[in-house]
This record gives structure tokens, sequence and C-alpha cells, in this order.
């Protein structure tokens, strides 16, 4: 694992292939390890950069003055690919990583050559209705801890409060081993988690939104049609309006992680999307 030190913190990643930069954002709870059938295919073409960013299933705790805030988040970003010496790079975004790379792209137009979206969030859906209450829940005492112990128990994690609703394939020991395990280990992941839950708000990927619009580079949006509770395929297709060159493609048999549920549909999509 490399590692990138950014104002103190340092976000650890991993590099394959070679060829233009592909930079990819996981969601909330995930880590790098959720592209892994992904990267082999598309490593063939491109120089894959896949960081573990702070969202709860990274493994090095980030400092007290941290701006966890999108704003701060997509601040992150954009450091850690300028300090890689990359001048341009395709970004490809799921889950809470697509509010992410939303606001980051609104603010770095110009070293994003294109814009690869997933099932995520948008518009005023920021986090999803389903996990609205982690928002406030996080702030009381104890409540993170007491999450830890829930999802220590496995088969809760096949469950819909936890992250039944994110994917079809997933069994709850790959969901312990490559989403949660940081979480439910250490207080100090749990304690970055909170700080960047607390900032979840519609107010940013609304103003994205409108910035956006000026966006006219290629966009493809991959969507997985089984995702009907937390980003339905309406988001997605409303998503799709905001850019003036997009390419739009629903995945079968996937829910929001098609990456995981899909991912041949998803690597094929990519790259017939950038031939």
């Amino acid at each position: 694992m490399k590692s990138v030190e950014i104002n103190g913190n340092l976000v650890e990643y991993r590099d394959y292939g070679s060829g233009k930069p592909m930079v990819f954002i996981h969601g909330a709870f995930s880590s790098g390890n959720t592209w892994r059938k992904m990267i082999p295919r598309l490593s063939n073409t491109f120089l894959c950069i896949v960081p573990e960013w702070p969202f709860g299933g990274h493994r090095v705790p980030f400092s007290e003055k941290f701006d966890f805030t999108p704003d701060g988040i997509a601040n992150l970003i954009f450091k850690f690919i300028t300090t890689l010496g990359i001048k341009e790079c395709i970004i490809v975004c799921n889950d809470t990583g697509g509010a992410y790379g939303q606001v980051f792209v609104s603010n770095h137009m110009d070293i994003v050559s294109h814009l690869i979206l997933s099932n995520c969030e948008g518009f005023d859906i920021f986090p999803p209705k389903k996990f609205q209450s982690l928002t406030t829940m996080v702030k009381i005492p104890g409540y993170l801890w007491l999450l830890a112990r829930l999802f220590a128990f496995k088969p809760s994690l096949k469950l819909d409060l936890t992250f039944g609703l994110l994917s079809n394939s997933l069994n709850q020991e790959l969901l312990y081993e490559f989403y949660v395990k940081n979480f439910v280990e250490s207080a100090s992941i749990r304690k970055d988690f909170k700080k960047m839950a607390i900032h979840w708000s519609p107010t940013y990927t609304n103003k994205a939104a409108t910035q956006l619009e000026r966006f006219d580079k290629p966009v493809l949006i991959v969507w997985g049609v089984d995702d009907l509770k937390l980003f339905p395929v309406e988001l997605g297709r409303r998503l799709e309006s905001i850019f003036s060159n997009a390419t739009f493609v629903e995945a079968n048999n996937a829910k929001t992680f098609i990456q995981e549920d899909n991912p041949e549909v998803f690597v094929n999509s990519i790259l017939q999307f950038l031939n």
C-alpha cells in the first residue's frame, strides 16, 4: 500500500496498470476493495488509482483539524490528485463517493476529462432517506459503539437497516472484511465517520448540480436497477439531465454496489464509453 501525506493526514492508495489516470471514489463504510472485481480489466488500459478515502472503512485515522465537510473532502480529493502530479484524470464514483465526486468536479472541472457516476446521491438525496437519521444519531454518546457492536454480529450486515439494500451478491463475511471491519475495530475510525456524517446535506448536492450544468465533458452514468429504496433509477435519470454530454446505462441484477453485483456490465460500459 502506498500513501500520500496531505496536510498531516495519510491517504493510502494502490495503483494498477499504466495509461491515462482513473481515480476511484468509494462510498461510506467502504474501501478500495469495493473495486476489486473491476480493476483487473480496467488496468489493462488505464492507470487505476484506488485510494482509501476517510469515509469509515479506512485504516489510518485523520487528524482532529481535518475539514470533513463535503467541500473539505472535495479539496482532499483535489490535493491527492495534484500531489501525485496528475494534470487530468477520469473520475469513477459510487454511493456516497458520488456525492463527493459531484462536489469535487463542480469545483475542479479543469482536471477531469471524464466523469463516471454509478448509484449515488444527488439533488435532495444526501444521504438517502433510509439512512437520514445517521446525521443526528451519530451525535448521541455511545451510538457509534452500539453500531459497531451490531456490525460485529455478522448476520446483521444483511439486514435492510444496515447493508442489505446495497448489494444482491455480498455475503456477511465479505461485508465484514471489505467494508465494516475497521469501523468495528477502531474508535478513531468511528470518530472520523461521525465527523463526516454530521455534514451530509442536500445543500451541497443541489449546489453541485447547478454548477455541473457547465460541465460539458463526457459523462457516463451506470445505474443498478434493483436499487429501489436508496437510489432508484429515476434519480439516475435526473442526474443525467444535468449534463449536456451524458450516456446512461442500466445494469440489471444490481443494487447500489454495481461493482459488486454486476461488474461485467460496469466495466464493459466504461470501456465502450472511453473507447
